[in-house]
């Protein structure tokens, strides 16, 4: 029994580990491509940028550890299915709750590194990365504001100079919103300058002597002259989005006691995230298992119509949340374990409903249910 068990938790590492790494590559390869635009375009060594998709990779390890955990899972009880070993198994007088718990501990240990990497390593490597970018942006502050050349680096905004000494002065300053909207400002002046500051990681666009256009609707328009104008440019981190701002990089220990909705969201969905590990992979070990003569391919569908299931139940609580309750979602993992149990108990006792495992349930006690 216990070298069964090793073997089968051993079998399971080398496809979750190749799966993990195919799923991190295709997710990463939009960031790969944005950071490869950084060494042919700015410059910059490769060195930093690798550096800058190392802090990113928690992001997306994160996010492909259930698909993984479900390829893991599907790939070794199919496996076991059309090769005859369940049936072996089944006829040495195993239960299949004996024969699952390779799958069950593995899941277990996959929520753990999940619950890790979630909860510590993703908004460290977050911060980390925004701290970087400033880094990068210091020191490549002469490259990248280059004169009669739009340029896209603030977030969500559009600057353009027409003239910049050797002395980082900026002259004939054109600066507005990507993308207009009623209520955005053009502003044009003078001359400027961009600062830098370290301690509070941010910009500051100093503007002297211009004016700021402002089209409220289309019947009141308004001009504002000044003589000095400071705008700020925050990371991600610390800017403020409509109402409380983005939190990825918050640390987990400042969001346990916080009352704002967007971070009891973001702790909640870094407590839920790891959760599918374990549900999905305890799911699975039922829908795995197929006729040996048919092949694997019913297992594979099964997996993927589970997967898709359970993430339009993530997306569908994460969108109700504010209105019904934040801990909303938390029920697509505990519908997706209650479904797994619900299946492990009837293969293991090749029951036809609910009704019928209710009443077999009630008639034995806990360690006979659990070991047949």
């Amino acid at each position: 029994m216990p070298l069964l068990f090793r073997s089968h938790l051993l079998q399971l590492i080398p496809s979750f580990a190749l799966s993990t790494v195919i799923l991190t590559f295709v997710l990463s390869l939009d960031t790969v491509y944005r950071l490869i635009s950084l060494i042919i375009e700015r410059g910059v060594s490769i060195g930093i940028v690798l550096l800058l998709l190392i802090y990113q990779l928690p992001q997306f390890v994160s996010t492909t550890l259930p698909y993984a955990t479900l390829m893991a899972t599907v790939l070794l009880i199919s496996r076991l299915s059309t090769e005859f070993e369940l049936t072996a198994m089944h006829a040495a007088g195993m239960s299949t709750w004996n024969i699952s718990s390779p799958v069950i501990v593995f899941g277990f240990l996959i929520t753990c590194i999940s619950l890790l990497i979630s909860l510590w390593i993703t908004p460290m490597g977050y911060r980390a990365f925004e701290e970087e970018k400033i880094r990068l942006l210091h020191s490549q502050k002469t490259r990248n504001i280059q004169p009669r050349v739009l340029n896209y680096d603030f977030s969500g905004k559009v600057l353009y100079v027409q003239e910049k000494t050797d002395d980082e002065l900026l002259r004939g300053v054109f600066f507005t919103d990507r993308e207009l909207s009623r209520g955005s400002m053009v502003t044009a002046s003078e001359r400027g300058i961009i600062e830098i500051r370290k301690e509070e990681q941010d910009l500051v666009l100093h503007l002297e002597e211009g004016q700021i256009h402002i089209q409220e609707d289309q019947e009141k328009y308004r001009i504002i002259d000044f003589d000095k104008f400071h705008y700020i440019f925050r990371t991600p981190v610390m800017a403020a989005d409509k109402k409380a701002g983005h939190v990825w990089g918050k640390p987990t220990a400042s969001l346990w006691n916080s009352s704002r909705y967007e971070e009891r969201r973001e702790l909640l969905m870094r407590l839920t995230n790891p959760l599918a590990c374990f549900a999905i992979s305890l799911a699975m070990i039922s829908l795995g298992i197929v006729e040996p003569r048919r092949g694997r391919t019913a297992a594979y569908l099964r997996g993927l119509i589970l997967i898709l299931l359970y993430y339009m139940m993530w997306m569908g609580a994460n969108e109700l949340m504010r209105t019904v309750s934040q801990h909303l979602l938390w029920l697509p993992g505990i519908l997706t374990l209650l479904y797994g149990l619900y299946n492990l108990f009837k293969v293991n006792f090749r029951l036809s409903g609910l009704l019928e495992g209710l009443r077999y349930a009630g008639s034995r006690s806990f360690r006979q249910s659990v070991h047949g």
